[in-house]
């Protein structure tokens, strides 16, 4: 079973190049997600009185292009497979006319309000027709790496990780980054990480590819040391890591397009 729903591309939702902002889209992913589940009876409103809710644990997009300001487009999801721990589910976006500019692929699990652990999905019931087992046609997200602060010892470094060749950046959550759970907005954490983007290198490239895994909350008041590691000029790897904690929160890579 997939479910769909057409969107407008408004100026307001637009990026400086006139396309469907990143983090926009993957606002309206997380909005289509949430009225699918809610429609299978397995959404947030059937949990409320278990104190728990879905929760994102990784999204990866690949866009071959973006919808341009003031036009429609169509964004469809479906679940791909489901266990006792994790559902996979997958996403397309269209143009006006039916062209295929995108997809991407996501991986939730239900958090414990209370223990903030994972709830596990053993208490929900979802027929076997509602699961549409057509795998995403994108590569898998790779796994995370650890990222080392631009000036760490050489003697003391993980011979394993990466080691940011960017100085390091910091940033602290304030209350427009926190959502309903009281964690750091999945769209908030787009947004820091584009902003580590200069205006030309946009004019100049798109998103191609973006990969997101949650490790760890961040919540109101945390400050981050923002590491990033470049691979190449269009290739970047990221991982914020709070102050409080030393663990890194999100891991990040975005690969950029030439327009």
């Amino acid at each position: 079973m997939t479910y769909s729903q057409k969107f407008f591309n408004s100026a307001n939702e637009s990026n400086p190049e006139g396309e469907l902002a990143v983090n926009i889209l993957v606002g309206n992913i997380i909005e289509i997600a949430t009225a699918h589940a809610n429609m299978l009876g397995i959404g947030n409103p059937a949990m409320a009185h278990l104190g728990a809710g879905w929760v994102l644990s990784r999204l990866t997009i690949e866009m071959t292009r973006y919808p341009k300001c003031n036009t429609s487009y169509v964004l469809k999801t479906w679940v791909e497979n489901w266990n006792r721990h994790f559902s996979t589910r997958d996403f397309s976006v269209e143009d006006e006319a039916g062209n295929i500019l995108g997809y991407a692929r996501s991986v939730w699990m239900v958090l414990d309000m209370t223990t903030h652990d994972n709830f596990g999905l053993a208490h929900l019931s979802l027929p076997d027709e509602s699961v549409y087992e057509e795998p995403c046609p994108i590569a898998p997200q790779a796994k995370h790496t650890e990222i080392l602060p631009y000036l760490t010892s050489e003697s003391n470094a993980n011979p394993k990780a990466l080691k940011a060749n960017v100085p390091d950046a910091e940033y602290t959550f304030k209350y427009n980054d926190i959502d309903f759970y009281r964690h750091v907005n999945t769209v908030r954490y787009i947004t820091i990480l584009l902003n580590r983007y200069s205006l030309e290198e946009f004019d100049r490239n798109f998103v191609n590819r973006l990969e997101l895994s949650f490790l760890h909350e961040g919540s109101f008041g945390d400050t981050v040391s923002i590491l990033r590691h470049n691979s190449s000029p269009l290739d970047s790897a990221f991982s914020l890591v709070s102050h409080k904690t030393g663990r890194p929160v999100i891991f990040a890579r975005l690969t950029l397009a030439p327009r």
